[in-house]
């Protein structure tokens, strides 16, 4: 069975799996891998490669393997969310924390320094005939877990087209569209 991707990430060979056979692309992004048969497992960035994510289902070792490369935050929950990865980051809206740990854009500076800091690696495999509904909202359970953040997708209205209204003195919304915006905040811990 064959599952069907969007093109929501950038999918790339690196340089690293380019010179090895379709065999090595399948293995793990782990040096040490879990005892456990399915697992999940967040690393620190891995120097050598650049961002990618890779979703690759063996059912003859009854595998989904799910690894995620070198991406910062909202990215992971870009993926989660089934979203696309250019989803625009002047729609991430981050509230009572630093924006440049989770979001990487141009008003973080030295993006090479910073990116370092807080990029991340992540390694999900369940079995094969899991579907991509329930491994989603496993990756979100993992976020959750690891990031302590209350991430949400909401819905608002924008103005697509004004004039000026000679009567009032001022511009006036002619139209409205709706979009995607996406809220990152940290949880709020109960004692």
């Amino acid at each position: 069975m064959k599952t069907l991707l969007l093109e929501r990430f950038k999918t790339r060979q690196t340089r690293e799996f380019q010179s090895h056979n379709r065999e090595q692309l399948l293995k793990s992004i782990l040096k040490i891998k879990p005892r456990e048969r399915y697992y999940s497992q967040f690393i620190p960035l891995l120097e050598d490669l650049d961002s990618y994510s890779c979703v690759v289902r063996d059912e003859h070792a009854d595998v989904l393997r799910i690894s995620l490369v070198n991406m910062a935050i909202y990215e992971f929950y870009l993926f989660a969310f089934g979203l696309s990865g250019a989803f625009p980051v002047s729609r991430i809206f981050v509230y009572n924390c630093d924006r440049c740990h989770y979001v990487h854009d141009q008003e973080c500076g030295d993006l090479r320094v910073s990116k370092k800091n807080h990029l991340y690696c992540y390694e999900l495999t369940l079995p094969a005939a899991t579907e991509r509904e329930e491994y989603q909202q496993r990756i979100l359970n993992d976020l959750n877990t690891r990031f302590h953040l209350e991430v949400r997708l909401e819905k608002e209205q924008v103005v697509s087209d004004i004039y000026f209204n000679e009567m009032m003195g001022c511009p006036a919304a002619t139209s409205w569209h709706e979009q995607t915006v996406m809220t990152i905040k940290p949880m709020v811990m109960m004692s």
